[in-house]
This record gives structure tokens, sequence and C-alpha cells, in this order.
């Protein structure tokens, strides 16, 4: 696990050892460089006392560099990164271990579930899990157990990991995706349990909603500037859907302006989405009240065109 965050990682570590993995294990703490005292070693290694936890004093601060500092440093055939809010993290691992073995996967995952406390973010959290909001994605929607693109992973095979170069520096936003597609593209599979749930916390605004889809429609276009071949309807909907509203308004309001009302008319463009995702939202939000209804609505239409506009804006 990457120790950047000190009390998270005793408390990590120390969830680990009270109920350990039943086998051979060891944890493996990634601890960023220290420029202004690089002889002073990390406030980590008290923890290093027992011989199960071993501090990686890595080079590099990046999470991809600290990530790959730990796994390089293993000597175990399974790999494994704890994330926080997972839960109950060694039950998870011997769930996926087991599957390891009977499938002969190189990686094995879950599903990506967003949770949210208040009525806002469980409107969004609903949204994210939903078709509507990221379409249909094994990792996030869930499917039946077997084969996948990508999974929120668990565990993976360390040769896997080692035959690929580990994780890519250059994809800070979608590492683990990148990842896999690599291992898949090496021959490897990616193996989906739905059981494997890892939930975590929705945002919990419009706002940061729109700000986190941003930075994965951009991230996503850069996957795909770098891996052509993962190009899918998925991925184009959302920036065409973008481009097209905001063509139809500029249209429009040339039309406005120089008397053309056959180009007003493509104002209704934008009216017409919001219409159709209310009726699919009204299909699909069963067990909510209205207001949350609502909510959802809008957080659905914030996922698509936050989305796109950071496929088509976002930063190269």
């Amino acid at each position: 696990m990457v120790a950047t965050d000190e009390a998270w990682a005793r408390q990590a570590v120390g969830r680990l050892l009270a109920k350990p993995y039943p086998g051979e294990f060891e944890i493996l703490l990634a601890a960023p460089p220290n420029p202004a005292h690089p002889a002073a070693g990390d406030p980590l290694d008290d923890l290093a006392s027992d011989p199960r936890v071993t501090v990686v004093h890595a080079q590099q601060g990046s999470k991809a560099a600290l990530l790959n500092a730990a796994a390089f440093a293993a000597q175990y055939p399974v790999l494994s990164r704890v994330r926080r809010g997972a839960g109950n993290w060694v039950g998870l691992l011997r769930q996926a271990v087991a599957a390891m073995e009977v499938t002969g996967a190189d990686v094995v995952g879950g599903s990506a579930v967003a949770f949210g406390l208040g009525s806002a973010e469980q409107a969004i959290s609903r949204a994210l899990n939903s078709r509507l909001g990221v379409g249909p994605r094994p990792a996030r929607v869930g499917v039946g157990k077997g084969p996948v693109d990508s999974v929120r992973m668990v565990a993976i095979r360390r040769d896997a990991f080692e035959r690929v170069g580990g994780l890519d520096q250059a994809f800070a936003g979608a590492q683990d995706w990148e990842l896999q597609h690599r291992v898949r593209r090496a021959g490897g599979m990616v193996w989906l349990d739905p059981s494997l749930a890892l939930r975590g916390r929705t945002p919990g605004s419009a706002g940061e909603l729109a700000r986190s889809m941003f930075r994965v429609g951009a991230w996503r276009r850069r996957i795909i500037a770098a891996h052509s071949d993962t190009s899918t309807w998925r991925y184009v909907l959302p920036p065409v859907l973008v481009a097209a509203l905001v063509l139809a308004l500029l249209a429009a309001g040339v039309g406005a302006v120089a008397g053309l009302a056959w180009l007003c008319w493509l104002a209704a463009l934008p009216v017409l989405y919001g219409l159709v995702t209310a009726l699919l939202v009204l299909a699909n939000s069963g067990g909510l009240r209205l207001g949350g209804k609502i909510r959802m609505w809008w957080a659905v239409m914030v996922i698509h065109l936050s989305w796109g506009a950071g496929f088509l804006f976002g930063r190269r």
C-alpha cells in the first residue's frame, strides 16, 4: 500500500495483522522520499519490527512509482493493493485468490459500488451505479462471473505484473485500467466476481461529480490515443452528445440572428435530451421519492455532459 498518509497506514496495518491472511504473506508499505531529511528514514520504520511488515523507501513520490517499488520488492506470487474504505480486505483477498486458483486468471476483482450518506449523495450514487450513468460497464453495474475487460482490482499475479512492466506513470488517472489492458494484450485473463464489491464514497455535490467525471473523460481520451483498440461506442457517445448539443445551440443562435426559423428549431435538441433522460430515470429509479428521482435525473446528465466535455476539452 502507498504510505503517504501515516495515520491511515498504521490503522490499515493494524487491521491486517489483527485478522491476518491464512497463509504466508507480507505487508509492503511504499514510503515517499523525504527531501527535507533524506537520511532521517521514515516515521513508519517502527512498523517493520514485525517481520511481516516491510517499509519500501521509493526514490520517486508519484503513486505509480510508490506502488511499483512495493510490488517489485514483493516475494510472494500474488500482489494485492489495499484500498481505503473497502472493509474486510483479507476476506476479499481470500475470495480473489480462490477464484484465481480455479480460473487461472491473472487479475481478479469485483464491481465498483458508489455509496452516499445524504439524499444528494444517495441520488448521485444511484446514478453512478446505474447503466444510465456509466453505460453497461461490468465493473460498475455488475454482471455474472467471467472474463471482462477490466475490474476493480483485488489481486494480480506477480509474474503478470512484472511481465508487463508494472504501472505506467503516464496514466495517473487510469493506472489500474491501463495495466489490465496490457495484461490482456499479453494473453492474460481478467476475471470479474461481482460478489467482490468494492465500495467507494460518492461525490457529495453536483460540482464534485462534474469535476470527477471531467477528469475521467479526459483520461479516457488519453487512453484511446495510446490504445486505439480500446475505443467503443460507450466511450464515443458522451463527447458526441456534448458536441451535438453545443452545435445545436450555436446553430439556433445563428438562426435567430439571421431570421432562419428552421435553424431555431435546433434549440429543442437539449430539451429533448433532458426529457428522454427524465423518462429513462423514471423507469430506473424505483424506491426513490420524487426529490430523489429529480436529483438522480440531474446527476445522470452531469455524468454524461461532464464526461463528454472532459473527453473533448480536457488536457491532452
